[in-house]
């Protein structure tokens, strides 16, 4: 099997790259091979490891649909855009994607309407409005400050106290969850705390997945996917976004056995001697200098 990962530049075609190359050392029996795909002509001339090839996005996107080869969940904008893609990917429930997947507030309607009222991690109130007037509450008159948007999402503002990632691989109605506290720098991990399997937001998003998922069929909640989670100073958790994808920095749990490709492959979990303890901060780049562990 050929996965092409899309977007690979990104620090999510950066986890990928290493979950593939774990897994092949585990499987080297395997021919599964990686695509690294990008429309950045420089990443192309990152030299590739056995297994590895790189390859314009275009080029790549076209090998999709063929026998042999599937789209790894490593990217976001390649299925949101292309509806060729997303044609394409539609029969692999791994890689399957529907357009209001990337429409946030059609995102938190559904879901506050499929978890309902007890549901453990909230759901922002969220307008049914997507073209707006921001203006002033008090203190202002006529025009002054007054802003109009069109193709946003309104939602009400949490007070984050703590933030989270959550990635989750779903097998057959099984989950594994693996959760981490994050603090972010231009939107990229900088500091990690991984959570352990006994923290409360493991058991509420378990919770939460699996009474969306018993009253709908999509596929957002199912294969491999993460959330993003906020947490309010009154210790509530809150829905911020989710993907079906890996999150960018997901290879901070490889040592903890989490794998996509074992589920891509249908293969055990490999678990490597954890130099990272739960609860403890670590930065990224700890993680990183790490890898040759697992390599």
């Amino acid at each position: 099997m050929k996965y092409i990962v899309f977007e690979a530049g990104s620090r999510a075609g950066f986890s990928a790259e290493i979950f593939y190359r774990a897994w092949k050392k585990q499987h080297p029996e395997s021919d599964a091979t990686l695509v690294m795909a990008d429309s950045d002509p420089t990443f192309l001339q990152i030299p590739a490891p056995e297994g590895v090839e790189r390859m314009n996005a275009d080029a790549a996107a076209a090998m999709l649909g063929t026998d042999g080869c599937r789209a790894f969940p490593g990217d976001e904008l390649t299925r949101q855009r292309d509806s060729d893609v997303q044609h394409a990917v539609a029969p692999d429930m791994m890689a399957a994607v529907e357009p209001w997947f990337y429409e946030k507030a059609t995102v938190n309607r559904t879901l506050e309407r499929l978890a309902g009222a007890d549901s453990p991690i909230l759901i922002p109130r969220t307008f049914d409005l997507e073209a707006v007037c921001v203006k002033p509450n008090s203190l202002s008159a006529g025009s002054r400050n007054v802003e109009f948007k069109d193709n946003v999402c309104v939602s009400e503002l949490i007070d984050i106290r703590h933030e989270y990632v959550v990635d989750v691989v779903e097998r057959d109605g099984s989950y594994d969850i693996f959760a981490r506290e994050t603090k972010l720098r231009c939107g990229y991990d900088k500091l990690v705390r991984l959570l352990p399997a006994s923290h409360p937001l493991v058991a509420a998003v378990g919770r939460f997945v699996r009474t969306v998922n018993s009253r709908c069929d999509a596929s957002l909640f199912r294969g491999v996917f993460h959330l993003q989670i906020a947490e309010n100073p009154d210790g509530k958790f809150y829905f911020i976004e989710a993907s079906k994808r890996i999150s960018g920095s997901a290879v901070v749990n490889i040592f903890r056995g989490f794998n996509p490709f074992d589920a891509l492959e249908n293969t055990a979990a490999t678990t490597y001697e954890n130099p990272f303890s739960d609860d403890s901060w670590y930065r990224f780049e700890d993680f990183v200098a790490g890898l040759s562990a697992v390599l």
